[in-house]
């Protein structure tokens, strides 16, 4: 809304004084319908009895409106007053508006009146005098202290108040020194005031400070800040219905001294002077002058130098007919102008009185004499939220010097509120078209739809076409509505769609006329200026509309908001399950969540009379082509959150091509969603539908196995692609599941990755459990790669409770395998050793020495990150016998790779760095992860002896192999390797940078024994800056997930805390910490980390 400027004279307002409702519903006398009819029956000359006569009433029952005794006047008792004063559409209007308000007003007297003895809620308001009511019962504030803390919070509309503001706002001279504790003191009071009897707060306190916890009708600021949004968006008709009740809201200005110069204070005087310009502004241009110029007086009385208001002023007062007084308030302001500025009136306020002297405002114009047309549905009252969808519509009909017509499209699945959005848009768009609009329902979800012709033959006789004009001719009644269109600014609704051909015939041509369709179909051949696709509503809109259409006595938040989610957020839905509350008193919203948890009942549950979720879903399913309809059945067995063209091919048992094609019909039908480029899937409740229909399908079982099978086989070629030597029950068998390089299958299992894991829990305890393992046991080799630690354990247990179902110690060897890597993953490492110690004994015992090789490695690692070297030493021996037969060298690779790890941690750095290479020369070329890694740890063992630059060369290479393979899990150990070699440089900051990095991907990954490494080398890092404080706190970090889990870490932390507490002079906490670290060292076996500790606990630094 515009601002008002200019110089503010305070002076007190007759409103302060006239007696306004306090509050929005205060039960009241509302005399605004009375006082309008009055005044409308006298200038049209009549008696209350003529009036009574014409329009079927008593004189009594005119008399009891006009003097307020009947609040609640009948909708059609209205229409006929209208009608016999006759009264043009907009009067009409204005006239049902404020019958609205009386209404309103009413309803909330007769629930007091109902209730005498409860208090109600708190009402407060600070549009005027500050006053505050129970219901309405006044509630005394008569501390002056306390009424500037209430007006401020109150001004602040539910945003917090700072302590610091409302201190200086109580005490603006002299700050008592326990201003706070006074302040505290004095909220409690008037929190004791407010609180009576409610068991809501009503001034909640927190860092930022104290604010106001009121609902929009305790609070009349809110209110009308409430009513002005939402004029803001509405027709000229509807917007000055809001704005008369907004206005009326204010009572004159504040008697609260302390802020009638608060710049918040002023702010909210200047909304209410917007407020009344647009109202004023409005009124002229719907003829209704007079209704303004009370609001308007009185604001230009106490802003006499505010020319824009001076303005609004002398145009109303002129419009409505007042020319003397308009030339009057002129020379007011110009006078005023003069003497206190020494100015004369603005060009804009000059042109207005030259307006008056000509009498050129003011002049009735000339109604349009053809017929309005207005066959458009009132819109829904409950109509909530879709503010982009208005304004994408507004937008799209907008026409820089268009000549032709302009369609906007609605679409979208059935219940999503098509209609509701249309009905709303063509009410707002009222006045764009002021020859009115056309509607049709178009049946397009129905069993018979309207022929063209028909729905011609019904416009053209609106439009006042004599029916012989008409004839029976589809091309010839078109081409007629084209030219009654032609000079006529007109929407065209066509509501319900089912194709283009219904659309064409009733299209407006040349022209400024314009058309909304909606349809359950994309319509994709249909020229549009633009398209709405329909989507659910948002949360929080679809809790505004449970709260519109439930009622608001029960509110719950919570329950609301899981209401909203089993309605998958579908209007239709909401106003269903709405409805079955209101006329279930006895149930809450919890309540019927609660009932619609159950996705097997949901759909019959969301029915009420006529109103049926699963009707408007059988609409649209009848629509489909057989082929189509069965499609949209069995897609109902894909598992996992999407799918795609191909797995549907595979289940419908045809090419993928064909399955595309379907697949677009169903989208087109708005029966089926795109989720992203080449992956679809079902609305919720529609998915609910779907499988209600497969369930009594003949070939549902025959299509899922299909499906379940061509699965398993193609992630078996996927893990050929990517981990071809990993350790697994089998490789491809056939022909399916070929990838045409890494990249393309690492993508299909990312993208298939929902449904693969839902076939592993689903079929665990079916008869196609042997498909469980299978596919967990390939997929063990993307948790690796991907390191997907909320997936992996779920998956790797499900797998192993199908191999012990079956008795398959085979397979069980492979789950155990699985499950201890996912147990390891997550920092279990006692629980990985038992699985690994389990699984070896029965590898040994079926004979799969592969495995039993791989899982002896696989314990002597768990044991060398437990500490125990000599243990972990056996166990990796044992599995370098057992490996002597590796035909393709993988498992014996790993294993050289365990036993130079080993020797890395006994301080045996030439030893390591030969095994490494060694294991880099032997392991397969396709093995690309475990090669990285192995050429990692070589690089580490090298920096340790001092080849810097070959480390650096080859940590790089290896950095740039992980990142092709976006393998998080490989890039941060050698981030974490790259910033040790910098600090051994001594470049601090490229270390610093470098490890934090680390740290973050190791958050990422979740991988606790990564972080606490990571959390090491950036405390080595500030420790090399010579920030030891910030380095403390890492090592504390390190030491809290390292201590007494994994002893290398612990003890490389210690030693870093030595040298953090000698370089802030406390010796004995560095030797005390080095001691620590030798005793670590010294049980583990770590030897160059005990002649470290031993050099600290000396007097030097373990780093020298």
């Amino acid at each position: 809304m515009p601002m008002a400027t200019g110089r503010r004279v305070r002076t007190r307002s007759p409103l302060a004084v006239r007696r306004m409702p306090s509050v929005p519903g205060s039960p009241q006398k509302d005399r605004r319908f009375g006082e309008l009819l009055r005044t409308l029956r006298r200038n049209g000359g009549m008696t209350q009895r003529e009036l009574a006569n014409r329009a079927g009433l008593s004189a009594g029952a005119i008399r009891d409106l006009e003097q307020g005794r009947t609040r609640s006047p009948k909708p059609e008792t209205i229409e006929a007053i209208a009608q016999a004063l006759g009264l043009s559409r907009r009067r009409a209007g204005t006239l049902h508006g404020a019958a609205d308000v009386s209404r309103t007003v009413a309803v909330v007297a007769r629930n007091h009146a109902s209730n005498p003895e409860t208090p109600g809620p708190v009402r407060i308001g600070v549009l005027g005098p500050l006053e505050v009511r129970r219901g309405e019962v006044p509630v005394p504030v008569n501390s002056a202290p306390q009424r500037a803390l209430l007006a401020r919070l109150a001004l602040a509309a539910g945003t917090p108040v700072s302590r610091d503001a409302l201190i200086e706002l109580l005490w603006p001279r002299d700050v008592p020194r326990n201003a706070t504790n006074l302040l505290h003191t004095r909220i409690a009071r008037l929190r004791r005031l407010l609180e009576v009897g409610t068991p809501d707060p009503v001034i909640v306190g927190g860092r930022s400070g104290y604010r106001l916890a009121l609902r929009r009708s305790q609070l009349d600021l809110l209110t009308f800040r409430d009513l002005t949004d939402q004029a803001a968006g509405a027709d000229p008709e509807a917007a000055f219905a809001k704005l008369s009740v907004a206005v009326a809201l204010w009572r004159g200005e504040t008697d609260v001294d302390a802020l009638a110069s608060d710049p918040l204070y002023l702010a909210v005087s200047n909304e209410y002077t917007a407020a009344v310009r647009t109202f004023a502004a409005l009124s002229r241009d719907l003829g209704e002058p007079e209704q303004a110029l009370r609001p308007l007086r009185d604001l230009a009385t106490r802003n006499a130098l505010d020319e824009p208001l001076q303005t609004e002023l002398i145009q109303t007062l002129a419009e409505a007919g007042r020319q003397a007084e308009a030339l009057a308030a002129y020379d007011g302001i110009r006078s005023a102008l003069a003497e206190q500025l020494g100015i004369d009136p603005g060009e804009r306020l000059r042109a207005v009185h030259l307006e008056v002297l000509r009498q050129q405002t003011g002049s009735p114009a000339q109604p349009d004499q053809r017929a309005v047309v207005q066959q458009t549905p009132s819109a829904p009252p409950d109509f909530v939220g879709r503010a982009d969808e208005l304004a994408t519509i507004r937008t799209a009909l907008r026409r820089p010097g268009a000549l032709s017509s302009r369609v906007v499209l609605i679409n979208g699945i059935a219940g999503v509120g098509k209609t509701a959005l249309a009905l709303t848009a063509a009410h707002r768009l009222r006045t764009e078209y002021p020859d009115g609009q056309l509607y049709a329902d178009l049946r397009g979800g129905g069993a018979t739809t309207p022929e063209p012709l028909q729905v011609l033959s019904r416009f053209l006789r609106a439009l006042g076409v004599p029916g012989r004009r008409i004839g029976t001719d589809e091309t010839e009644a078109a081409a007629l509505l084209r030219s009654e269109l032609a000079d006529r600014r007109m929407l065209v609704v066509l509501d319900n769609a089912r194709e283009t051909a219904q659309i064409r015939p009733l299209l407006p041509g040349a022209g400024r006329s314009d058309v909304i369709v909606t349809s359950r179909r994309r319509l994709s051949d249909l020229a549009t200026a633009g398209v709405v696709n329909l989507e659910p509503l948002p949360r929080n809109d679809a809790i505004e509309l449970i709260a519109a259409t439930a009622g608001t006595q029960r509110p719950d938040p919570d329950a609301a908001g899981a209401l909203a989610e089993a309605c998958a957020r579908l209007p239709l839905a909401l106003r269903i399950a709405s409805a079955r509350l209101a006329t279930r008193r006895e149930w809450t919203i919890a309540d019927l969540a609660r009932r619609l948890e159950d996705g097997n009942r949901r759909l019959t549950e969301l029915s009420l009379g006529e109103s049926s979720v699963l009707n408007s879903f059988r609409l649209g399913y009848a629509d489909l082509s057989d082929d189509a309809q069965r499609a949209f059945r069995l897609c109902s067995l894909h598992p996992g959150d999407d799918f795609s063209a191909e797995s549907t091919g595979i289940l419908l048992g045809v090419p993928a091509a064909a399955a595309d094609r379907l697949l677009e019909d169903l989208l087109e039908a708005n029966m089926l969603l795109q989720h992203t480029r080449n992956r679809y899937r079902f609305h919720d409740l529609l998915g609910l539908y779907a499988g209600r229909l497969v369930a009594e399908d003949a070939e549902r079982e025959s299509a899922r196995h299909r499906l379940r099978s061509w699965y398993a086989d193609t992630v078996t070629g996927a893990i050929d692609s990517v981990y071809p030597h990993l350790v697994r029950l089998g490789k491809r068998a056939g022909p399916l599941g070929s990838f045409l390089s890494d990249r393309q299958a690492l993508a299909w299992l990312d993208d298939e990755l929902s449904a693969l894991q839902a076939i592993v829990a689903d079929t665990a305890l079916s008869g196609d459990r042997s498909l469980s393992w299978r596919i967990a046991d390939q997929l063990r080799g993307y948790f690796l790669i991907r390191r997907d630690v909320d997936g992996w354990l779920p998956t790797a247990r499900s797998g192993l409770a199908a191999a012990s179902a079956a008795a398959d110690d085979t397979a069980k060897v492979a789950m155990l395998i699985n499950r201890g890597q996912a147990l390891g993953a997550v920092g279990r490492d006692e629980d990985a050793l038992a699985d690994g110690l389990a699984g070896h004994a029965l590898a040994v015992a079926v004979g799969w020495t592969t495995a039993a090789a791989y899982l002896a490695h696989q314990v002597g690692w768990l044991q060398l990150e437990r500490g125990e070297l000599v243990d972990a030493d056996l166990w990796v021996r044992r599995a370098l016998e057992l490996s002597q037969d590796d035909r393709d060298g993988h498992v014996r690779a790993v294993v050289l790779n365990s036993l130079g790890m080993t020797r890395l941690y006994q301080g045996e750095l030439q030893e390591a760095a030969d095994l490494f290479a060694s294991a880099s020369r032997i392991n397969p070329t396709g093995q690309r992860n475990s090669t990285l890694s192995i050429r990692g740890n070589l690089a580490s063992a090298l920096r340790q002896l001092g080849a810097t630059d070959r480390a650096s060369a080859l940590l790089c290479e290896v950095l740039e192999g992980y990142r092709r393979r976006s393998y998080l899990r490989g890039e941060l150990s050698t981030l974490d390797e790259l910033a040790r070699l910098s600090g051994q440089r001594g470049d601090g900051a490229a270390a610093l940078r470098t490890a934090l990095r680390a740290h973050h991907l190791a958050l990422i990954v979740r991988d606790r024994k990564a972080q606490a490494q990571t959390a090491s080398t950036v405390a080595q890092a500030h420790l090399t800056l010579g920030d030891v404080p910030v380095a403390t706190e890492w090592i504390e970090d390190c030491l809290a997930i390292a201590r007494g889990t994994y002893p290398y870490l612990e003890t490389e932390a210690l030693l870093a805390l030595s040298t953090a507490r000698r370089a802030t002079g406390d010796e004995t906490a560095a030797t005390a910490a080095a001691a620590q670290a030798a005793a670590i060292a010294r049980a583990c076996g770590f030897r160059l980390l005990e002649l470290r500790a031993q050099y600290g606990q000396r007097g030097n630094s373990h780093d020298a």
